[in-house]
């Protein structure tokens, strides 16, 4: 998976959503990739660290891996 930076990414690891997202602008920045689907339209399962009870799924580059 390619993040909005143009750097790989995988499952398992820590993520900043994009800043044009709803839910950063919210305050659910950061995350962890938790599972993926392969669709025509490849999405990405992520677990928020601001909503841990909830798993989120948006496209594969609005997401960038983080240190």
């Amino acid at each position: 998976m390619k993040g909005y930076d143009g750097k790989e990414y995988a499952i398992g690891d820590r993520v900043e959503l994009h800043p044009g997202c709803d839910l950063w602008m919210r305050g659910a920045r950061y995350g962890t990739v938790v599972g993926s689907s392969l669709t025509p339209v490849d999405r990405v399962k992520v677990e928020l660290d601001k909503l841990p009870n909830r798993k989120f799924s948006c496209a594969e580059d609005m997401l960038r891996k983080i240190a």
